[in-house]
């Protein structure tokens, strides 16, 4: 549960803006997150069944993702059973 989740979007190299994390060792200590910030939610989740049942919230931190990874969300866990698989699409 939290008021705002930061999610990290790009990294700052040398005064550039870069997408991917350097290979290189020597790069990757002097990487600087950059992050966008959604608003986070503070109601339980764990008894979520179906997509509608997770908090506004919750529902635009999926579809930033999706947005971002350019890829759908089909299913989110909820809490370690089976059962607490959510399914975000039919």
């Amino acid at each position: 549960a939290f008021d705002e989740i930061r999610i990290c979007v790009a990294y700052r190299l040398g005064g550039e803006t870069i997408r991917h994390l350097p290979a290189r060792d020597d790069l990757l200590s002097a990487v600087e997150p950059v992050y966008e910030a959604l608003p986070g939610w503070r109601s339980d989740t764990t008894g979520a069944r179906s997509a509608i049942d997770l908090p506004t919230q919750a529902r635009g931190y999926l579809r930033f993702v999706e947005e971002h990874l350019g890829a759908p969300v089909s299913l989110v866990g909820v809490g370690p059973g089976r059962e607490q698989l959510v399914p975000l699409r039919a």
